[in-house]
């Protein structure tokens, strides 16, 4: 009995970037921005709780975070890109989930069963998402920049 090759392929193939299609990417991008900004929230907290703890502590988590220089600055930039695409995202995905807006009409799946969820609609939502925020985080590395005097 020879087996299909939808299903030789199993999980390793399929964590295969190369086989990514644009709603794969939307929601690797979109859970790795989730990852970047729970960890920001974490020291964020951390940080803030030292001042609670007395002025040594604080100036003591400023200045290990100072020590990084300028990578503390990229830092932010990861985080500001990280808010915008996971916001943007979000919202097209309560867009779509919540309120049934953009999907288009539901289908009975059929024998061979090929996905139809990003049709034409879906498409230009993700494309004007990933566009606007795109243009934000160029912007904001731009003031970055500005505020570190390497730009003018």
């Amino acid at each position: 009995m020879k087996t299909s090759q939808r299903y030789r392929s199993g999980l390793i193939s399929s964590l295969n970037p190369r086989h990514f299609n644009n709603e794969r990417w939307s929601y690797t991008i979109h859970r790795i921005t989730g990852a970047v900004l729970v960890f920001y929230l974490t020291a964020h907290l951390y940080e803030t709780l030292q001042i609670g703890l007395g002025q040594r502590s604080w100036e003591s988590a400023l200045s290990l975070l100072h020590k990084l220089g300028p990578l503390e600055n990229v830092g932010l930039w990861i985080v500001v890109g990280s808010v915008l695409y996971h916001g943007g995202n979000g919202i097209r995905l309560i867009i779509n989930e919540a309120f049934g807006m953009i999907l288009g009409k539901p289908t009975l799946p059929v024998y061979p069963y090929a996905p139809t969820s990003l049709g034409r609609n879906q498409k230009l939502a993700m494309l004007t998402i990933n566009l606007v925020a795109m243009l934000l985080w160029i912007w904001a590395g731009l003031y970055l920049l500005a505020g570190l005097g390497l730009m003018k």
